[in-house]
């Protein structure tokens, strides 16, 4: 079996970032427990004014510590063995070997039927083993810590019954999506890298039109909600807006969860409004409308239509750089592949994979960046919320019971914030909109 080579740039690439973002996730952790241990008893004082003490007595606070604790200590085995097996298939020669099984039993290389079956089965095996790892990790979040805090409503044959549900999903759309790949990557050799960005962008667009209609109720009930006040003044919020949407609906997440939360989705005539039923029964009407203003907020500030427009060239400048590294034998044979008998054009969906391997490893790197980005847009939701409803009190209700419902962290560091938060603090939220 042919060796990882260490001398390899890839490879050095690959196992620099691996564990730079292994120390730097571990750092992150622990910096946010310290803080924990210090300030988990605190209620802020920008909280006082709303009569927070309430909402966060001092056994609340004691839970949100004890919750993210659990969370924590879950996540250091998680975080070490995850690390642990990437190595572990890298340096033992996995990847090559199953690709060399896969090509003997579809006999790759022999036409376009012979690559997807090979490339198919090759991704189909390799993720068994992180499948597997992942299973009792899953299992101790959703029936231990989750159930111990209150909020899993799971049995053991519904969680079951999901998992299976996921991955026959998971498997038609990678089907489909795997042959459409292979397809590109196979007839255009030389410029699949723009194509593979339009394959990419239509699969998100027509995911936005597929998960609310076909793929979301394979999993809950959604129901229309009924006439009332709530239903009259969310009808009137949108047609204030100009938002039309198929429907607004409850969607029964309380069948799985206590979580909370509410979204619009769907693209086109497909398009949206879902409240999850856990919501409704913790928010007054108007802190729901409130907090709904600020997800119209998005679609109204071109948020995600701006995320689509920034994210084209860097998507373009991100395949065009993975397609150059998987023009080069180094990375494979740097890896344990085996490319002399084979043309690098003829396995090019393995150069793919070696390539998002290695940057992936460094992808930690461009957390904080993104992060700030998704921060800024909350903020601008927050203040569209607020000058919609006229008052940001509503608003800033609806934020505090819901950071209290789902026992999220009133104080936690700033680096650790900067780094991982994709939305501010419930104290910088307030912050920002009183100053508004």
């Amino acid at each position: 079996m042919t060796k990882v080579v260490l001398s390899n740039i890839f490879v050095q690439i690959f196992i620099i970032g691996t564990v730079l973002t292994f120390l730097i996730n571990q750092f992150l952790e622990f910096v946010d427990f310290r803080a924990r241990i210090k300030n988990g008893g605190k209620l802020p004082a920008e909280l006082e004014k709303f009569s927070a003490a309430e909402v966060f007595d001092r056994e609340k606070l004691a839970k949100i510590s004890a919750y993210e604790n659990a969370k924590y200590y879950l996540w250091i085995p998680k975080s070490l063995s995850s690390t642990v097996l990437t190595f572990i298939l890298v340096f033992s020669g996995f990847y090559p070997w199953m690709f060399n099984v896969v090509c003997r039993y579809t006999g790759f290389p022999n036409g376009f039927l012979s690559t997807y079956l090979c490339s198919l089965l090759f991704f189909f095996l390799i993720g068994i083993p992180s499948s597997i790892l992942s299973i009792p990790f899953d299992l101790i979040h959703e029936f231990i810590i989750e159930k111990k805090f209150g909020f899993s409503k799971m049995t053991f044959k519904l969680w079951l019954v999901d998992q299976v549900k996921s991955t026959l999903v998971s498997g038609i759309l990678g089907i489909v999506l795997m042959a459409v790949v292979i397809a590109v990557l196979t007839f255009f050799v030389k410029t699949w890298w723009i194509l593979l960005v339009c394959v990419v962008f239509a699969f998100t667009l027509i995911m936005q039109v597929l998960y609310p209609l076909v793929i979301a109720p394979m999993f809950n009930k959604f129901t229309p909600l009924e006439d009332g006040e709530l239903k009259t003044k969310i009808s009137q919020l949108m047609e204030n807006l100009g938002f039309k949407a198929s429907g607004i609906f409850v969607m029964d997440a309380s069948k799985r969860s206590g979580h909370s939360n509410a979204y619009f989705g769907g693209f086109g005539k497909s398009k949206r409004i879902v409240l999850y039923d856990t919501l409704i029964k913790q928010l007054t009407t108007d802190e729901l409308v409130a907090v709904l203003g600020h997800e119209l907020g998005h679609y109204k500030l071109h948020h995600i239509i701006r995320r689509f427009i920034v994210l084209i060239p860097i998507m373009c400048a991100l395949t065009y750089l993975l397609f150059f590294i998987a023009q080069h034998t180094a990375i494979y044979t740097g890896f344990g592949f085996a490319v002399a008998a084979i043309p690098v054009e003829s396995i090019q969906f393995i150069g793919l994979f070696l390539a998002n391997l290695v940057a992936g490893s460094i992808s930690e790197l461009l957390s904080p960046l993104t992060s700030s980005l998704s921060r800024r847009d909350e903020y601008q939701a927050d203040a569209f919320s607020a000058k919609l409803t006229g008052s940001p009190d509503a608003l800033i209700s609806g934020l505090i019971k819901l950071n209290s419902e789902n026992l999220s962290e009133l104080l936690p560091p700033k680096l650790y914030v900067f780094w991982n938060y994709d939305h501010p603090t419930l104290i910088d939220r307030i912050r920002a909109l009183e100053n508004k």
